[in-house]
Parts: C-alpha cells; sequence; structure tokens
C-alpha cells in the first residue's frame, strides 16, 4: 500500500511539474516598432514582464525601426509565419485582414472600461462586422504656431485654410512665413488629404471609382498655388523632419505637426517652446478634417496562442496600464476613443499648451483616403505620393491646374482600375 500510495505522489509530482514546465517554455511573441519616444517601450518592456509573471509564460517584444516595420510585416504576412501579435497602421488591417483573427470580444470588453473608439478607429480596425485590430493610440497633428510672430505681424492663429493663407501673407512680409510640406513625406500626405477632404474633394469614392477631377479639387489646387507664393520652396524637399526643423530654426511661424516638435522645444529650445501654440487644425469650406499616424494591434491566424495574445491585449489596455503607457509616452500615444476623459488627469499633458485643442483633434480624424475602402490600393496610394506630385506640380507651374489633376486620375486610375 505504502509503495502505491508512494508511486502516485511520484506520478502526480511528474504531471504537475510538466504542466509547470510546459507553461513556462511557452512563449508569446510580438512584432512592434521601435518608438521614437524610448520611455514607451520601455514601459511597454514592463508590462509585458509582468503578464509574463502572471500567466508564468515568456514575452518576447521584437522591436523594429518604422522604416523596416513595412517590409517585416510584408514578409510574414507572406510567409504565414512569424509573431503572434503584430503591430498595423493605418490601412495594414484591411490589406492583411485573411492573416487576421476577429476580435470582436477583446474590443467590446475595452469599450466597457473606455467608451466607444472614434470613427477614425473602426476605419482603421474593422471591416464588415468584424474587429480585425485593436486600436491603441494615434498622433494627433494639430495646428503649432508662433504667438510672437503672430502678434508682431497682427494676425490670429488661423482656425480655417481662408484665414490660413490671409496669415501666411502678413507673416512672410515680417520675415517668418508659414511651413507646409508638398513633398514625398508623411507629412505632405497627411497634410494635402485633409485639405482636400475639408475642400470637398476626394481622390476616391467609397466605391472605389477615382473622382479627382472635380472642381472641388480645382478649388483646393488654386488654394495651394496660392499659399505656396508665400512659402520657402523648401518644402518642396522636405522630408519627415522638415516641420519640426522649420519651426526650431526660429523662422517658421506655423506648421501642421504631431506633439514631437512641442517635445522638442521644450527640451532643447525652451525660448521657442514659451512662444509655442496650440490650434485645432485648419478647417475648409466643407468642414475641418484631420489625419496621421494610427497605431493597431492584431492576432494572426497562425498564432498557436491565441487566447493567451487576446489576454495581453487586455492587459495592455487595462485601465491603469494604458493610462501608465500614455504618461510613459509623454502624450505622444494619443487614445482614439470619443471620450478622454479617463486620460485627462495624466502629469504628461502639462508639458503642452493649449492641450484641449490637441483632445478635439480625435473628433475630425480620418483616415487619408477617407471615404475610399480601406486595403492595398489606399496604402499604395498613399505611398505613390501622388497627391504631393499633383499639388506639387501646379504650384510650381510644371503643369496647369487641369493638366496635374487629369496626370493625377491617371495615376490613381492604374491603382484602382476604375
Amino acid at each position: 500500500m505504502r509503495r502505491l500510495v508512494l508511486l502516485l505522489t511520484i506520478v502526480i509530482f511528474l504531471i504537475s511539474s510538466i504542466s509547470v514546465l510546459a507553461q513556462q517554455s511557452k512563449e508569446l511573441t510580438i512584432l512592434t516598432w521601435a518608438h521614437f519616444v524610448r520611455s514607451s517601450d520601455e514601459f511597454l518592456k514592463q508590462l509585458a514582464q509582468e503578464f509574463g509573471k502572471k500567466y508564468g509564460v515568456n514575452v518576447r517584444i521584437d522591436m523594429v525601426s518604422l522604416n523596416d516595420m513595412a517590409s517585416k510585416l510584408a514578409a510574414e504576412m507572406e510567409s504565414g509565419a512569424g509573431h503572434d501579435i503584430v503591430l498595423l497602421m493605418n490601412y495594414s488591417t484591411a490589406l492583411y485582414k485573411d492573416h487576421l483573427i476577429p476580435l470582436n470580444d477583446v474590443i467590446k470588453e475595452i469599450e466597457k472600461i473606455y467608451g466607444p473608439y472614434q470613427p477614425a478607429a473602426q476605419e482603421a480596425s474593422k471591416i464588415g462586422e468584424n474587429w480585425y485590430s485593436v486600436p491603441c493610440y494615434y498622433t494627433p497633428a494639430p495646428g503649432v504656431y508662433r504667438k510672437d510672430y503672430f502678434k508682431e505681424a497682427g494676425v490670429k492663429p488661423p482656425d480655417t485654410f481662408e484665414e490660413l493663407l490671409e496669415a501666411a501673407k502678413k507673416l512672410h512680409e515680417t520675415g517668418h512665413p508659414v511651413g507646409l510640406p508638398i513633398s514625398h513625406c508623411g507629412d505632405s500626405n497627411d497634410w494635402l488629404f485633409q485639405l482636400l477632404a475639408s475642400f470637398g474633394a476626394h481622390p476616391v469614392d467609397e466605391n472605389g471609382n477615382v473622382t479627382i477631377d472635380s472642381p472641388e479639387t480645382r478649388e483646393a489646387i488654386e488654394y495651394v498655388k496660392e499659399l505656396f507664393k508665400y512659402m520657402s520652396t523648401d518644402v518642396l524637399s522636405w522630408d519627415g523632419a522638415g516641420n519640426n526643423r522649420w519651426i526650431l530654426s526660429g523662422v517658421g511661424s506655423y506648421i501642421i505637426n504631431s506633439l514631437s516638435v512641442v517635445v522638442a522645444a521644450r527640451n532643447n529650445f525652451p525660448e521657442i517652446f514659451e512662444n509655442l501654440g496650440l490650434i485645432l487644425p485648419p478647417a475648409g469650406p466643407k468642414g475641418r478634417y484631420s489625419t496621421t499616424s494610427l497605431y493597431t494591434y492584431g492576432v494572426t491566424e497562425w498564432s498557436k496562442n491565441k487566447e493567451l495574445a487576446k489576454k495581453f491585449l487586455l492587459f495592455l489596455l487595462d485601465k491603469e496600464n494604458f493610462r501608465g503607457w500614455v504618461e510613459a509616452s509623454g502624450g505622444y500615444n494619443m487614445p482614439l476613443f470619443k471620450d478622454l476623459t479617463i486620460f485627462k488627469d495624466l502629469k504628461c499633458w502639462e508639458n503642452y499648451p493649449d492641450i484641449e485643442a490637441v483632445f478635439k483633434v480625435g473628433d475630425y480624424y480620418h483616415l487619408p483616403l477617407w471615404p475610399a475602402p480601406p486595403g492595398g490600393a489606399a496604402q499604395l496610394t498613399y505611398d505613390s505620393y501622388i497627391i504631393p506630385d499633383m499639388f506639387a506640380y501646379a504650384a510650381t507651374g510644371k503643369m496647369t491646374t487641369d493638366e496635374a489633376i487629369k496626370w493625377a486620375e491617371n495615376q490613381l486610375k492604374k491603382i484602382w482600375g476604375k
């Protein structure tokens, strides 16, 4: 009898040990970008460690540069193997939907905490009736202006594009022009797409038809041709940091940009920081729009840890964890919920002037080609810089307005096929 009891004890111990070892050997893998704000990544790693201890698993986070993110993600999707959780930006969810699992149950729990997401979050993550990724944050891009330069020129911060043009004329006279890129960079795409929408122009409609040849597009181009007269010609070659450099040079008076320029000024140019103001991006004749980068996370269909991956996403967006992540990012990681009350007491907002304007940017946010169908065609349109080129050709006189529109229409039809 003693031998039997001893044998059973040994068997139970072995089974228990094997179970524990199996649990400890389980690994949850995450592919994401190397954040511009290092403390954001450090906090994410900390959360991963806490989750690992709670569930007895190893959480491995692989961070790649933003420039390498798209190619790394594409390689995994093509091979059908890789990480359990992947970062998806803007149109990536729609592009790779067939390699992702629905996350409706996760979204339901998240919205119990924060309330509903903004429409832009649905544009990026929801296809049909299913959510295929969890929207985490976006980077609001308000108007950033020099209070002292506007006062010197005798103009108020622009609430509309019409007011921006009038201010640009006077600021040019005082030697402090506004600066908005018309070049091959994301900032150029973003403000020009929102300009078009605010004039009622949409390059592609909700059915995927190319609709750029319109009176509204002509009106928008004529506006940019006039505005360009009062900007430096350098805007034609700006890269993604051009906006920041313009303000931080001490010459520029106005840009549309993420909060990164405010952080840079606070850390390195206190005299500039003291004179910075923030305002909503300008409204046009047909409304106010904004667009910039939106970051979501999806669970891959090949993952062997699907339920564990869902638990991690819920852990990440737990109230205190998510608040901590936003705080660690210095406010760069702006949540995209309709109601931001839960986040408004964070200390990071004390570092920004006019923060209430920034909170409201999400109310006007859409994906760049909205209302065009999300997916590969939309992403290729964005990556091809067709819209910035159209405006540049017209603004520099290389083409007439009609010629520039016709050129853009032909380029878009090559992508959309109709």
